[in-house]
C-alpha cells in the first residue's frame, strides 16, 4: 500500500513540475503523507503546497511565487487573483516584498493564513493568465497596484503599464482616473504615473529611477545606444545616460545577479563567461563615454549609498523634481 502511495505521490509531483506549479494536498491523508517527506525530499512553501526540494532550490524567487499561485489556483478553482499576484502572472514587474501573501478576490468574508483577501459581493470578469490561474484584467490589475503601492513599486508598474498600453500616457491617466475614482490611493497613483517612462528596461531599473526622482536628481535618458569608438558598427545600450552641463557624458548601469544566473539573459553561457563579457563591455563603454556609474540592487535598497554614488559621479540635483506625494 505504501509503495503504491509513494508512486502516486511521485506521479503527482511530476505532474505539478510539468505545470510549473506546487502540488496541492487535496485531503488529510495526502497532506500527512507529504508532510512526512518534508526535509530531505520536499519543501512546503505554503500550507498544503509542496515541491521537491532539489527542484525548488533551483527556482528564482519570482518563479517560486508563480508556482505557489498556480498551486493555490489548483486547490481553489473559484479564486480570482488580483493586485500583486495578478501583476506577477501577467508579467508586470512586482517587488518580492509585495508577494509575501497571495492576493485574491472572492465574494463574502473570509480569512486564510498567507492570503490577502479582497472580499466583495461581485467578482469582476477575469482572464486566464496561465493555465488554470484566473486573474483580474490587465487594466484592473494596473489600477489596483498603482492605488496600493508606494512611489517606488508603483513606478515599476507604471513604466511597464505605459509600455503595455502602447506608450499612451493619456490612456493610462484616463484608466487610473476612471477605475480609481473615489478609491484610496488615487492621488498617489496619479502622481506616480506622471513620472512613467516606457523605456525602462526592468522593474529594478524603474525603482532605482524612483530613488533618483525622490532625491531630486537630474533624470537620465533611458536605454541610450552608445557607439563603440574602437569597432565600427558596434554599439552598447546603457540603462541610464546623463549629459551634464559641462558636456560630460555619464553612463549608468544597474548590476544584478540575474544577468549572470537567469538562463533567458545568459543565453546558455556560464556565469564566468557572462562576467568576462561584461568586463569587456565596460572597458569598451569607458572609451565611448566620460564616466561609467555602476551600482547594484543593494545600493538601490540602501538609498543613501545610491545617493552618494550619484553625487560622486557629479549627477546634479534639480529643484522641483521631487514628487509631492509619499505614502
Amino acid at each position: 500500500m505504501g509503495t503504491r502511495r509513494d508512486r502516486e505521490i511521485e506521479r503527482l509531483l511530476d505532474k505539478a513540475q510539468s505545470e510549473q506549479s506546487c502540488l496541492g494536498a487535496t485531503n488529510r491523508i495526502m497532506r500527512e503523507a507529504l508532510d512526512r517527506r518534508i526535509g530531505e525530499q520536499l519543501v512546503r512553501p505554503r500550507p498544503r503546497l509542496y515541491a521537491r526540494k532539489a527542484y525548488w532550490e533551483k527556482l528564482g524567487k519570482s518563479e517560486r511565487e508563480r508556482h505557489i499561485i498556480r498551486g493555490l489556483a489548483a486547490l481553489h478553482p473559484d479564486w480570482v487573483f488580483c493586485q500583486a499576484s495578478a501583476a506577477l502572472m501577467l508579467g508586470l514587474p512586482v517587488s518580492l516584498r509585495r508577494l509575501k501573501k497571495a492576493h485574491v478576490i472572492m465574494p463574502g468574508t473570509h480569512s486564510k493564513a498567507g492570503i490577502a483577501l479582497k472580499c466583495q459581493s461581485k467578482v469582476p470578469r477575469a482572464t486566464a493568465a496561465a493555465g488554470i490561474v484566473q486573474v483580474t484584467s490587465l487594466e484592473d490589475t494596473i489600477v489596483d497596484c498603482l492605488l496600493a503601492f508606494d512611489f517606488k513599486d508603483g513606478l515599476a508598474i507604471a513604466d511597464a503599464a505605459l509600455a503595455r498600453l502602447g506608450n499612451d500616457g493619456e490612456r493610462l491617466e484616463r484608466l487610473v482616473r476612471e477605475r480609481g475614482r473615489r478609491r484610496p490611493g488615487l492621488r498617489q497613483a496619479l502622481e506616480t504615473i506622471r513620472w512613467a517612462d516606457s523605456r525602462s528596461g526592468s522593474g529594478g531599473e524603474s525603482i532605482a529611477r524612483a530613488v533618483m526622482i525622490e532625491h531630486g536628481f537630474m533624470l537620465p535618458e533611458l536605454q541610450v545606444v552608445v557607439g563603440d569608438p574602437s569597432r565600427k558598427g558596434e554599439s552598447w545600450r546603457c540603462d541610464y545616460f546623463w549629459v551634464l552641463a559641462d558636456g560630460t557624458r555619464v553612463a549608468g548601469e544597474l548590476d544584478g545577479l540575474e544577468k549572470y544566473t537567469n538562463p533567458e539573459m545568459t543565453k546558455g553561457q556560464s556565469a564566468m563567461k557572462v562576467m568576462s563579457n561584461e568586463r569587456i563591455r565596460e572597458s569598451q563603454l569607458t572609451l565611448a563615454v566620460d564616466r561609467v556609474l555602476r551600482f547594484t540592487w543593494d545600493d538601490v535598497k540602501d538609498e543613501q549609498r545610491l545617493v552618494a554614488k550619484l553625487k560622486q559621479f557629479g549627477i546634479p540635483r534639480k529643484l522641483g523634481q521631487v514628487p509631492s506625494i509619499h505614502e
